[in-house]
């Protein structure tokens, strides 16, 4: 089922997934959590997909989100108002929180160094008014409209494209696809920023697992057709067969 966090701003269902795949083990994680400020709400969405070839993914990603959620939890108490500017100034504070809290474990943690985690995140209110932000190359998309990805990968492929080096087609099987230029866990790397209005579309966040198995195109035709209750367990299922990686999604919608 999926859950709800209604309000006098309308109604935010949301879903999750998270499933290993073929591989051995789940180094993805996820989140979908909400806050209470005075009369208002917020919601954070978030996933984190674990490096591969690295030590302890899977530490990694779950530390990430729980380090984020706690950093949203404490610092909400000191907005003065819930709109996008006070939001990335927070979602900036907790991406910073998770990127240290990294940094610290695998300090102190001899089987746990190098390890790092991509990390992408939604925090929006309840008017459907939010940022979000990423770190590597897991996505955010908001299908509304003629909408599609809002956020742009911190990977090698994607520099390769900007520079006129390869066409999209060429990046979505190249070799090097999954070498991300920016993580969680490293000193110095920083989420970029989009700020979004939630009106009666349909946000979308996942690990490149999900993206193996399923088109952009694919994923806007099965949110547009399928209710907030079922995309992501279809969504997973439907990428199973296909993708060599771990599958993680988070969605949101927003009804009045």
């Amino acid at each position: 089922m999926p859950n709800t966090g209604k309000d006098s701003g309308g109604t935010i269902l949301t879903c999750s997934r998270t499933e290993r795949g073929i591989r051995d083990r789940n180094e993805d994680a996820c989140g979908v959590f909400s806050f209470s400020s005075g009369e208002e709400s917020l919601f954070l969405l978030a996933v984190a997909d674990g490096l591969g070839g690295h030590p302890a993914g899977e530490v990694a990603s779950a530390l990430a989100i729980r380090s984020l959620h706690q950093s949203i939890s404490s610092g909400i108490e000191t907005l003065p108002v819930l709109e996008p500017s006070s939001l990335q100034h927070l979602l900036a504070a907790g991406f910073s929180s998770a990127n240290w809290e990294v940094i610290n474990h695998a300090s102190r943690n001899p089987r746990c160094l190098g390890m790092g985690t991509t990390l992408v995140a939604a925090l929006m209110n309840q008017e459907g008014e939010g940022i979000v932000a990423n770190v590597g190359d897991s996505r955010g998309y908001l299908f509304q409209g003629v909408g599609g990805m809002v956020t742009r990968d911190h990977s090698r492929v994607r520099e390769m494209v900007d520079a006129g080096l390869l066409s999209p087609d060429e990046a979505a099987s190249h070799p090097m696809r999954h070498i991300v230029t920016r993580i969680i866990g490293r000193h110095g790397d920083i989420p970029d920023f989009y700020p979004f209005r939630l009106l009666d579309g349909t946000l979308l966040l996942c690990s490149d697992g999900l993206l193996d198995g399923t088109s952009d195109s694919e994923l806007g035709e099965y949110a547009g057709r399928l209710h907030i209750s079922g995309l992501c367990e279809s969504l997973v299922e439907y990428a199973r067969s296909r993708s060599r990686d771990n599958i993680t999604v988070v969605a949101a919608t927003r009804k009045e």
